[in-house]
């Protein structure tokens, strides 16, 4: 059987120019001045995927995830080296991309199809499908550039996963949208990968990889450098994060650059500055779901595993960090930041903040910018959890925030491997002893 997907000592090269004076005389020499240098974005990959897997692909920041993924659409060709693709493909690289502003959503739809080589008899008896997964109603009729970045996403979504594709590339494209959109999407995909589509899926989250792929491969700095078991790559990718998170922090220090802890004293144990994240994301929370004084504006709140990388779902009783990014827009004296946990339910089943947990901010000037790690260890039973994040001033009454949004971030909590599924909220620790009193000693 002819692999799906085959890449043989694929490469790809870019000109990196340092400067504005190198580029001028790029342009000027119509690209023939050799100013510069060589990036390989991606070196001697040599790639075999049959029909049915479902690859995940992992990497850190910068290690040719994306550009393989390009190379294996077509939208990039490679310097050197042979890519093969056998059945209809999808790529999920953007959602949206391809569509046309003029058109309506449903034109689009229609435009896909064809260019995908689907008749339009079928397209047609397809379209009921993919309106419902998308979710948005009458603007369904009504022109692209008149859709929200959330609704591009979701028609762009649907349209690629209700049109049956042999081998599907997914990178990181259910970053956008609500946990519910998210979820019914890798339900979708689950129900492609079940039915014998070929998947390759890009993403941060190793706890993804692990539930959703059959196999994985790790690329870093351009290189294939490994390929198997989706817990044997997973293991190998944590190892070459946490060391490369340890020489990172070594540099800063060698360098008598400032390292702190968030929220804590200077004298005491020092840890790697996280970079602050000025995200737009929670700008668009409707007044039920945000309010407050405006004297702090939460910019972005992040759920992290235990190597500090943005997560959806956690493992069972593993350790986990909220991190809530702060902008003060005024001085504020002694604020109080908090976060709880709530259930699909809507029941709140974890709450604290940095003033129960004996870490103060201090008092804080106009621009200071700030972010608080909340890290503790989760034996949540397994569902969907929101976090709510709020910050408010110690002298303020009850109930009173300068900021407070309640749904900031969403996680779902796996499934525990080693044990069956428990009753309640939490599995606590618990020891248990069997004693036989009436049996003779």
């Amino acid at each position: 059987m002819a692999s799906a997907v085959s890449l043989e000592g694929v490469s790809k090269r870019y000109r990196i120019l340092s400067s504005s004076r190198e580029r001028l005389k790029k342009v000027l020499s119509f690209g023939q001045s050799k100013v510069g240098q060589d990036f390989w974005a991606l070196n001697d990959v040599n790639l075999e995927v049959e029909p049915g897997t479902a690859l995940g692909i992992l990497g850190r920041n910068g290690a040719g995830k994306s550009t393989l993924l390009k190379m294996i659409s077509g939208v990039l060709q490679p310097t050197r080296g042979t890519v093969r693709v056998n059945g209809r493909l999808v790529a999920l690289l953007q959602l949206g991309a391809g569509f046309n502003d003029e058109f309506t959503g449903r034109e689009n739809v229609m435009l896909n199809g064809l260019i995908l080589g689907i008749e339009r008899k079928e397209m047609l008896r397809r379209m009921e499908e993919i309106e419902a997964f998308a979710e948005i109603g009458k603007f369904i009729h009504q022109p692209l550039k008149t859709y929200s970045s959330g609704m591009r996403a979701r028609l762009g979504f649907a349209v690629a996963v209700n049109v049956e594709p042999d081998i599907l590339l997914v990178d990181e494209s259910l970053s956008t949208g609500d946990a519910l959109f998210k979820a019914k999407g890798i339900q979708k995909m689950r129900d492609l990968r079940d039915s014998g589509t070929t998947i390759l899926f890009v993403s941060h989250s190793a706890n993804q990889v692990k539930n959703f792929c059959t196999e994985a491969v790790l690329l870093n700095e351009g290189s294939l450098i490994s390929r198997g078991d989706t817990s044997e790559v997973i293991d190998h990718y944590q190892a070459l994060t946490s060391k490369a998170a340890a020489e990172q922090k070594n540099e800063r220090g060698s360098k008598g650059q400032p390292v702190y802890d968030i929220g804590r004293d200077g004298d005491e144990e020092e840890s790697e500055v996280p970079d602050f994240k000025g995200s737009t994301a929670l700008d668009d929370q409707s007044s039920g779901f945000r309010h407050g004084t405006g004297e702090v504006r939460i910019q972005d709140v992040e759920v992290l595993d235990e190597l500090g990388e943005p997560v959806d779902e956690a493992e069972p009783e593993s350790n986990l960090t909220v991190r809530v990014h702060l902008q003060y827009e005024e001085a504020v004296k002694n604020s109080i930041v908090s976060i709880t946990l709530r259930n699909e339910a809507g029941l709140d089943v974890f709450s604290t903040n940095t003033r129960l947990e004996d870490t103060p901010v201090k008092d804080r000037s106009a621009g200071d910018r700030v972010i608080v790690d909340f890290t503790f260890r989760v034996p949540l039973k397994n569902g969907r959890y929101s976090v709510v994040a709020s910050v408010s001033s110690s002298k303020a009454k009850k109930d009173t925030y300068m900021d407070w949004i309640g749904v900031a971030a969403v996680f779902k909590m796996a499934r525990p491997s080693d044990r069956g599924a428990f009753a309640g909220l939490v599995h606590l620790p618990t020891q248990v002893r069997l004693s036989e009193p009436d049996r003779e000693q």
